[in-house]
């Protein structure tokens, strides 16, 4: 769509962005040339780079585009190389964007993890309500996803984004990793980058699991109630793989750095324990499992990864002994990390 005039009456603005599908349901920002502009200067970028091809209808998401849809959603214009990085990291082949667009299951909008200075640099919550409401960037950065992957990649709900109930998420999911309070090496840290870059982790989710455990003073009570948590039936990850997202709450992370455990060692037990018996499931879906998996017996512990390195693990959140289980798409989609800069390409751990 090109440019459009209308007149200057924001309830009539509002209802015909709403009449065209262009919105999330929620008021936008009017995109007149004067605010897109202000995105397109912070960008630093010609308006009609090319960025990405967004299916499920590939278009084109060109640097201009993506602006409108960042002004619309309400971001700053200090937001736009973090879109910009994230919008490109999500179009490669291992993210597999179109089958989260189209699928039933509820992970049609990426979680964003952001790294580094710019989560004080753009005011990211990385601590206490992280994943709700209240924060300026993480919901406007978070929405403008969803709008970009509605307007520019045409997931339309009930035509091409198929998903049987969606989820809350889908307006947008937007976190900064609490690197201060983590007695681990930072995720950006952990997949090869410098301390002092700045990315955005993009990771196929659907729904969160919270699990509190407001007992346990030893690192044996946190790893149990965190393996049971990653253990629940119904994820597309138990029995399957892929790259859930286990974020700690700091208190938890404490009793666990504190016994001398690093991220590996962490990982190592939560896969050692996690696991349900493949006997607990549905009999017709346990004989699905059982006719690819022949050398299975009832007694066969489903995993929710194959390694413990596919397991993303990180620190969120603040005061309160409450941790959080995000199973994803499954082994469909794979995790992608970038370095928030003016041009940037997308590092892909494994498709």
């Amino acid at each position: 769509m090109g440019r459009i005039a209308l007149e200057d009456d924001l309830e009539a603005i509002q209802e015909y962005f709403y009449a065209q599908g262009l919105t999330d349901g929620h008021p936008i920002l009017p995109p007149t040339p004067e605010r897109v502009a202000a995105f397109l200067a912070a960008a630093g970028r010609d308006a009609q780079e090319e960025i990405a091809v967004l299916p499920p209808a590939f278009r084109v998401a060109t640097v201009e585009k993506i602006a409108v849809n960042a002004v619309m959603a309400w971001c700053k214009p200090e937001y736009m190389p973090l879109l910009l990085a994230a919008v490109e990291a999500m179009a490669g082949p291992a993210f597999n964007l179109y089958g989260l667009q189209a699928t039933t299951h509820p992970s049609g909008t990426p979680l964003l993890i952001v790294n580094g200075p710019v989560r004080h640099d753009l005011g990211i919550n990385c601590a206490q309500g992280c994943f709700g409401h209240g924060t300026r960037a993480n919901a406007t950065i978070g929405r403008a996803i969803r709008l970009i992957l509605t307007n520019i990649g045409g997931a339309y709900p009930g035509t091409s984004d198929m998903s049987t109930h969606g989820w809350p998420g889908k307006y947008g999911f937007c976190f900064g990793e609490n690197e201060e309070l983590s007695p681990w090496e930072p995720l950006h840290v952990e997949r090869g980058f410098a301390p002092e870059d700045s990315t955005v982790t993009l990771v196929g989710t659907g729904g969160t699991y919270n699990f509190g455990d407001l007992w346990s003073t030893m690192a044996e009570g946190v790893l149990a109630s965190a393996a049971s948590a990653m253990s629940a039936y119904g994820t597309n990850n138990l029995g399957m793989g892929g790259q859930p997202a286990l974020v700690l709450c700091p208190e938890h992370a404490a009793v666990l750095g504190e016994e001398g455990l690093s991220k590996a060692e962490t990982k190592a037990a939560l896969f050692e324990r996690c696991g349900s018996p493949l006997g607990r499931l549905a009999p017709e879906l346990r004989q699905s499992r059982l006719r690819r998996h022949p050398a299975d017996t009832p007694e066969s512990l489903l995993k929710p990864i194959e390694r413990p390195e596919d397991l993303i693990l990180l620190v969120a959140g603040g005061a309160g002994p409450h941790s959080v289980f995000i199973p994803t798409f499954g082994p469909d989609t794979w995790s992608v990390t970038t370095k928030i800069r003016r041009t940037a390409r997308p590092s892909e751990p494994r498709p």
